[in-house]
């Protein structure tokens, strides 16, 4: 009868020790996809990717807390369809770019298996300082490259169709006004500005709010008069004796005047100019009343 083979210390110990951090082993049929080490130089930005600008400060920044702290959270990569081995960012690429000021060697990252292009426009509209004009041309790649319809796209963003359209919109604004707002930045110029003044009809008015937004002077308040509908007539509140054709003029002038000021409009130099001539012109006729009752009118 063969002697019983006692079972060896050595592999026991170390059954034991898999035993213990077994929950910690990637398992084959997980549903998570797991980080792993890339080399800096196998990656590359991806020529897709909506955000255009970065700020130098802020990546040094990002390189510094990085370098101390090390890489807290992968970036997302995909295989470049075009060169084996190679991989493309699918988000993340500040800490790519912090990661090469740091002369590091590799990158942590996690392959990417579902839409880049969703995942990508997805990771950069949860952060704060995406431009409106990157978000507006991110989202119309999107919509070109997908097929999708604004219904579509809205629903895989989390967005209300309303909030598509109204970003979409600006890109009918000139492009040449979009490139210099994309490279200034100007914080004044914010999305409602920018969809509000999208919505008015290409012309006169349009034209002086846009000069304005490329001085970086427009506001808000500037769109709302421009786009506020012409003060309605309020008969009621006329003086019986403005039946002459002046004083209907006036009546008209004071409700613009006073639908301007209510609505907190700014007047040029040249109109204020205007406008002066305008009350002296008001004080000679009111001068001239208090020396007697105006001449009456032929009845020519």
């Amino acid at each position: 009868m063969a002697a019983t083979r006692k079972p060896s210390p050595l592999l026991g110990a170390a059954k034991a020790m898999l035993d213990g951090v077994s929950d910690a082993i990637v398992r084959e049929n997980s549903q998570f996809q797991h980080s792993m080490e890339i080399p800096l130089d196998r990656v590359q930005p991806d020529p897709g990717q909506p955000r255009k600008m970065f700020d130098d400060q802020e990546t040094a920044a990002l390189a510094r807390t990085m370098a101390e702290q090390g890489q807290l959270q992968a970036i997302l990569v995909r295989r470049d369809p075009d060169a084996r081995g190679a991989w493309l960012i699918v988000a993340g690429e500040r800490r790519w770019r912090a990661a090469k000021l740091n002369a590091w060697k590799n990158i942590l990252a996690v392959e990417h298996m579902g839409d880049a292009e969703v995942a990508t426009l997805v990771e950069n509209l949860q952060r704060q300082d995406l431009s409106v004009v990157e978000e507006a041309r991110g989202l119309q790649r999107l919509i070109a490259g997908k097929g999708w319809s604004q219904k579509q796209t809205a629903q895989a963003l989390g967005k209300t169709d309303a909030e598509v359209s109204s970003t979409l919109r600006i890109l009918s604004l000139p492009e040449d006004l979009l490139d210099e707002l994309l490279a200034t930045r100007n914080p004044s110029l914010s999305r409602y500005v920018l969809a509000e003044l999208a919505r008015l009809e290409p012309g006169p008015v349009r034209d002086r709010l846009v000069a304005a937004a490329r001085a970086g002077q427009l506001t808000q308040r500037m769109v709302r008069v421009a786009r506020a509908p012409e003060p309605s007539v309020d008969a009621g509140r006329r003086p019986k004796d403005g039946g002459r054709p002046a004083f209907r003029a006036v009546d008209r002038v004071s409700d613009a005047l006073r639908f301007l000021r209510e609505k907190g409009g700014r007047v040029t130099e040249a109109e204020a100019s205007r406008l002066k001539r305008l009350r002296d012109e008001i004080d000679r006729l009111l001068q001239a009343g208090e020396h007697g009752p105006a001449s009456p009118r032929s009845s020519l």
